[in-house]
């Protein structure tokens, strides 16, 4: 018994002689220091109990690991890029807590024999409701009434005869069509004109729907809007509403008393300013943000518009059109208040009261998407933390990561940088024709279905030209080519496409701009187990009934695809 007792005495003595001596080894070998947060992304509004879990470890020469306690580590949280500078994140009790939208540095400093070693590390803090890197987000035109000016005659948006576009009960047949085309992808859509007289009518009011859109088995036009918002969730789509915040026009119900508030801007001389016109014999007037928030009139038709429309909310998502805080060049919205004497309300004023108009909504449930985050704003002013998503991109992609500020379509006459991807518009193709969306399958498989794939993925860096992403994923010209590829899986070449569709369980899409003959196409790692395909095309209507058997041999399998031509690809089902 006394020798057992001895035999396991002296065994445990050994083993913490041993756990000692690979501590002073890892100690005096220690070569550098390695800092990770788990999870990298923090999401305060949807998982209020979630923090950062920090990680050190100490690295030798030869790159064997060992765990550094963090109460070693002198630990920093500072914010690297948020609207306002906030406090994006702090340290409490060893983990990562998060405070407001943005990205914070977290940086680790470690003592050892007289050396000194850092290790840094990002960590995002996304406030949002939604993930806007993993939705495809599109606009609806529904219409818009009067005359436009000359200058717009031609514009597709103004042109005269779209009175009435696009009814609630037809929008619906777009949606699901769209539903078809992008294989069920999650999507966002924000009707443009819902509300009475259609597209930059009534503003400032949102408190009346375009009675000309309404459904014939409906009393109302509210009930239809509320209708097409319930009924397009079938269709994977949430729809919501696209608002104007800054414009203001003579017929609006609520001119009156905005003008009693002294909302709206003012030239130099303390008159009303007349900003544009769009349509004959209708000026365009702007609300002057900090009074009208000043007077609660901002608050009171948010408030107003979700009462009437409580389907909104389950959608958690409203886009802001032309969410301006100055003119081009800096110029002041109203040249009269940006006066000292007259409040001094200059742009810097504005945004102040746009952050406050961005957190009401949230607290209310809702995200604010936009436009290009750079355009009209004064310098340096992106609302990084604050607008989930924006058309005409203008955020630095390696500072700000997609799941922060998600990419919408970036590009008016193309498909924009390939190397990132992007959302869409959808809007110029549903006024072409909505019945057919001609051109609307090829932009989604060219911007939209690789860009889905690398919002899932790290920016790690830009060398010389090329994109690397987490994963060993890289986005480049190679041979004059475009190409992104996963070392031997090719995601792209030029035009022709061949991307996992990660929104569904097992699924590649595959699309070719010019078509090709007999093209051989690696599959990912996933897919290895996978002998054989079943193909079919995409249509309007769905997966078209026809269906095609490839085999995979050697881990490839071979396509031919017509020009245009989208297929879905899944693993075939054997039948016993």
């Amino acid at each position: 018994m006394r020798m057992t007792t001895w035999t396991k005495l002296t065994a445990t003595l050994m083993s913490v002689l041993a756990v000692a001596t690979t501590a002073l080894a890892a100690e005096a070998s220690m070569d550098h220091l390695v800092i990770s947060v788990n999870p990298k992304i923090l999401r305060p509004t949807t998982q209020p109990n979630l923090s950062g879990v920090l990680t050190l470890k100490a690295i030798d020469a030869h790159g064997a690991e060992q765990s550094v306690p963090i109460s070693e580590a002198a630990i920093t949280v500072k914010t690297k890029v948020a609207s306002g500078g906030v406090t994006v994140a702090v340290l409490k009790n060893g983990k990562i807590i998060p405070k407001e939208g943005g990205v914070a540095t977290v940086e680790a400093v470690v003592k050892r024999n007289g050396r000194e070693f850092k290790a840094s590390t990002d960590v995002v803090v996304s406030p949002f409701y939604r993930d806007y890197h993993q939705a495809l987000v599109l606009k609806l035109f529904l219409g818009m009434e009067g005359e436009p000016v000359e200058r717009l005659a031609s514009d597709p948006t103004f042109r005269k005869g779209h009175e009435v576009f696009c009814t609630f009960e037809e929008a619906l047949e777009v949606i699901r069509k769209t539903d078809n085309l992008t294989r069920g992808i999650p999507k966002i859509i924000y009707l443009v004109g819902w509300q009475k007289g259609g597209h930059d009518h009534g503003y400032p009011a949102w408190s009346e729907v375009n009675p000309r859109l309404k459904r014939s088995q409906d009393a109302t036009a509210l009930a239809s809007l509320r209708w097409l918002i319930r009924e397009g969730r079938k269709f994977n789509t949430t729809v919501s509403l696209h608002l104007n915040m800054v414009d203001a026009y003579r017929h609006s119900p609520l001119w009156d008393e905005y003008v009693a508030h002294d909302c709206f801007a003012k030239d130099e001389s303390g008159n009303l300013l007349v900003t544009g016109i769009q349509v004959k014999g209708d000026d365009m007037y702007n609300v002057v943000y900090p009074k009208e928030w000043a007077a609660g009139l901002a608050q009171r038709r948010m408030d107003a518009l979700i009462k009437m429309i409580p389907e909104l909310k389950a959608g958690h998502t409203i886009h802001i059109d032309v969410f301006i805080a100055n003119r081009d060049g800096g110029k002041p919205i109203s040249p009269w208040h940006a006066k000292p004497e007259n409040g001094g309300l200059t742009p810097e004023k504005y945004v102040e009261t746009q952050r406050q108009i961005f957190h009401y909504w949230r607290d209310r449930g809702f995200d604010v998407t936009g436009e290009g985050t750079g355009w009209a704003h004064p310098p340096g002013e992106h609302f990084v933390g604050l607008q989930p998503m924006s058309w005409w991109y203008s955020w630095n992609p390696m500072e700000v990561p997609e799941s922060l500020g998600a990419r919408g379509r970036t590009d008016r006459d193309g498909d924009g940088d390939f190397r990132f991807g992007s959302s869409m518009h959808g809007e110029e193709i549903w006024k072409q024709d909505k019945d057919t969306l001609p051109g609307f399958l090829g932009m989604f498989c060219r911007t939209t279905l690789p860009w889905y794939y690398l919002g899932r993925l790290d920016r790690l860096k830009v060398d010389a030209g090329a994109v690397h992403y987490s994963g060993g994923v890289i986005a480049r010209t190679e041979d004059g080519k475009k190409i992104i590829r996963k070392g031997p899986f090719l995601l792209r070449e030029n035009d022709d496409l061949f991307v996992p569709a990660l929104w569904n369980p097992k699924e590649i899409v595959a699309y070719s701009r010019q078509g090709y003959t007999d093209k051989s196409w690696q599959v990912p790692a996933d897919w290895a187990s996978v002998k054989q395909v079943t193909v079919q095309n995409i249509t309007l209507q769905g997966l078209a009934s026809d269906k095609t058997t490839v085999p995979v041999i050697d881990g490839a399998l071979r396509l031919t695809l017509k020009a245009d031509q989208a297929v879905s690809i899944v693993p075939a089902v054997r039948s016993r």
